[in-house]
């Protein structure tokens, strides 16, 4: 993938990596008939990496076993994530293990109140194999 290469977080690097991730999870796991989209937008970017406004951004589509990959903000997909850069930073680093996530289940950790934070759409449509890019990008995130 990367030979153990570290990027940027959401950088044009970055989601080049999250494409291919992406392709290779969606030939194996993805169902036809199924479609999702997101859009991740990240306020206060580093300015080498930012749009004119400020932020980062990234979206992808699936559709069965296909999927499209871009840069930038939309407005049209199921589901719509901000959140302000260096403070979503550490969680797009930390591979999610099952212990992990056990731990979370019983203690929930205490996170820094972000003012830019929201979230629209339903998250039940994410499709479980998406686990599986957050940690394949976890370990290449700068």
């Amino acid at each position: 993938m990367t030979d153990n290469k570290k990027v940027k977080f959401a950088s044009p690097d970055w989601v080049e990596i999250a494409r291919g991730v992406l392709e290779d999870l969606v030939r194996e796991h993805g169902q036809e008939g199924h479609s999702f989209s997101v859009c991740e937008v990240f306020t206060d970017a580093p300015v080498e990496i930012a749009d004119e406004d400020g932020f980062a951004a990234w979206n992808f589509y699936i559709d069965g076993k296909s999927v499209r990959v871009g840069s930038g903000r939309v407005v049209d997909t199921d589901v719509q994530i901000q959140a302000t850069w260096e403070l979503v930073l550490p969680v797009a680093r930390l591979v999610y293990t099952p212990e992990l996530l056990a731990e979370w289940a019983k203690n929930p950790p205490e996170r820094p109140t972000d003012p830019n934070a929201s979230q629209l759409g339903d998250m039940t449509m994410v499709p479980p194999y998406l686990m599986e890019l957050h940690n394949r990008l976890a370990v290449v995130t700068q």
